[in-house]
């Protein structure tokens, strides 16, 4: 049997490599990086750096969803600052330029001159899926709902507008966004690193499921009496779900540049879920486990003793796709 190969080192070390993945990765498809409820209010904004761009969604005052590029294109000054808040008017922070919802540009505070055309703020393409709300930096890529597929039916069964937004975990960590990638999308681990949660599933059994679109998948455990885990689902590049008893987890991961990564678990769950506070802190520990590992596994990549390993065809065929996908985006490397 021909045995498929891992990523070569490369891959994960090379800030060269990281920057052609910014735009033909997360420039190019459509990433998850806040909620409705955050932008429930005219004005209500949520800013995140992609993948090394500053931007923005913000509410409009007619209740639409708008984002752009937080950059003024006078002096790159930034028209809202880091995090989330409510800014009822659009002027940028620096000096004072204001823009329209639209993005259009409104006044150019006492410059002196018509400042010609080409300085309106730069759109960036919006769009909510059941509250999670999501953006595009590339105009040309299919809106949201048809860029999801079928993707969408697996959730159905999920009464997520039930759910209440509970809480959020942020960690960064030291490893290149594929290796954490590589890890969620294998069951393999799981015995070894996660000896909690194979006791609390049977972890033996675990097995992802392709459904005709290889940008996606559904991992299932079957469950042992009163078990907190049981399915979870990924989404190219990297978005991630976990279902829970009446409740429902986003994992995702954002690069941070090439060598470390923002890891989010925020937990939602309804009026009528049992034991939120141990669910949240088995998931924690997990957490905190494939962190430790992915942060051991970074440095010995960097360490110059592996170049390339041996995907076991059993427990990691997903990674085989996963490789793949992450090469046709970014095409050869020089």
């Amino acid at each position: 049997m021909n045995l498929q190969e891992t990523l070569p080192v490369r891959w994960y070390a090379d800030p060269g490599v990281f920057e052609k993945e910014r735009w033909s990765i997360f420039g190019s498809n459509w990433i998850h990086i806040a909620y409705e409820h955050q932008l429930r209010r005219p004005g209500d904004y949520v800013t995140e750096n992609l993948a090394g761009w500053p931007i923005f969604v913000r509410r409009s005052d007619d209740g639409t969803l708008k984002g752009f590029y937080n950059v003024c294109p006078h002096r790159a000054g930034p028209i809202v600052f880091d995090g989330e808040g409510c800014q009822a008017n659009m002027v940028c922070r620096y000096h004072g330029w204001a823009f329209r919802q639209d993005g259009a540009l409104l006044s150019a505070r006492d410059f002196g001159a018509d400042p010609g055309a080409g300085m309106d703020l730069t759109p960036i393409q919006v769009a909510s899926f059941r509250g999670m709300v999501w953006v595009c930096l590339n105009p040309e890529v299919a809106p949201l709902h048809e860029w999801l597929g079928e993707f969408p039916r697996e959730l159905d069964e999920v009464p997520l507008e039930t759910y209440r937004f509970h809480s959020r975990s942020v960690r960064t960590v030291a490893c290149n966004w594929k290796v954490y990638g590589d890890n969620f999308l294998e069951g393999y681990h799981l015995p070894t690193t996660h000896p909690a949660m194979s006791r609390d599933a049977d972890a033996l059994h675990y097995e992802v499921r392709y459904k005709g679109d290889q940008r996606w998948n559904t991992h299932v455990m079957p469950p042992r009496n009163g078990s907190t885990f049981g399915v979870f689902g990924w989404f190219w590049p990297t978005y991630a779900y976990d279902i829970f008893p009446n409740g429902f987890a986003v994992e995702r991961w954002l690069p941070r540049g090439h060598d470390k990564c923002d890891l989010y678990f925020e937990y939602f769950f309804d009026d009528h879920a049992e034991d939120v506070e141990g669910i949240i802190k088995f998931s924690e520990e997990v957490a905190d486990e494939d962190a430790r590992m992915c942060e051991h596994v970074q440095r010995n990549l960097l360490a110059g003793k592996y170049e390339t390993g041996k995907l076991s065809p059993k427990w990691e065929y997903p990674l085989v796709s996963f490789h793949q996908m992450v090469r046709d985006a970014v095409g050869p490397l020089d």
